[in-house]
C-alpha cells in the first residue's frame, strides 16, 4: 500500500450511510440526465449508463473518504443500478408522454399508469445492449470500490 492508504481504517457504518446516500442520490441524478439527453436527442446513448457506474463509484469513493471495501462496493453497484433503472423509466415515460399527447391523453409521468406500463413493457425497454451497458457500469462501479492489492514483498534480506 501506498503511505496515504495504510493509514486508511476499515469503513465504519456512519460512513457507509454517508456513501450510501451519495451513491443513491448521485444515481438518480445521473438517471435524470441520461432520461433528459434520451429525450433532448430522440436517441438512447447506452454509454451514458456505463458513465452513471463511474460517477456513482467515484461519489461513493469520495463519500467514504477513500476508503474501499465489500460494503462499500455493494452500496455502489447498487447506487449505478439505481441510476439505470431511473434512467430508463424517465426516457421510457417521456416518449410515452409525448406519444399518449399526441392522441390527447394525459399520462402523468409517475403515476400509476405509467409504472404499470413500464412494468409491462420491461422486455422491450431492456435489450441485449443495455444488458452490456449495465455490466459494465456494474463492473466500474465494483472495480472503484475494490480494495488496493496488497503489494507483493520481495526475499527478506539474510541476518
Amino acid at each position: 500500500m501506498l503511505d496515504g492508504d495504510a493509514a486508511r481504517p476499515a469503513p465504519d457504518g456512519r460512513a457507509i450511510a454517508l456513501a450510501a446516500a451519495a451513491g443513491i442520490a448521485t444515481g438518480i441524478v445521473g438517471g435524470i440526465v441520461w432520461g433528459l439527453i434520451v429525450k433532448l436527442s430522440e436517441y438512447e446513448i447506452g454509454i451514458v449508463a456505463w458513465g452513471i457506474g463511474f460517477v456513482v463509484g467515484t461519489a461513493v469513493l469520495l463519500a467514504a473518504g477513500r476508503r474501499k471495501g465489500l460494503p462499500l462496493q455493494v452500496v455502489a453497484v447498487v447506487g449505478a443500478l439505481v441510476g439505470i433503472l431511473v434512467g430508463k423509466y424517465l426516457a421510457y415515460a417521456l416518449v410515452i408522454q409525448d406519444l399518449a399527447s399526441d392522441q390527447g391523453v394525459d399520462v402523468g409521468l409517475l403515476s400509476s399508469q405509467m409504472r404499470e406500463l413500464f412494468r409491462d413493457d420491461l422486455g422491450s425497454v431492456f435489450g441485449w445492449f443495455d444488458l452490456l451497458w449495465a455490466g459494465l457500469a456494474v463492473f466500474t462501479a465494483w472495480r472503484l470500490l475494490a480494495p488496493d492489492p496488497e503489494p507483493r514483498r520481495g526475499p527478506e534480506p539474510a541476518s
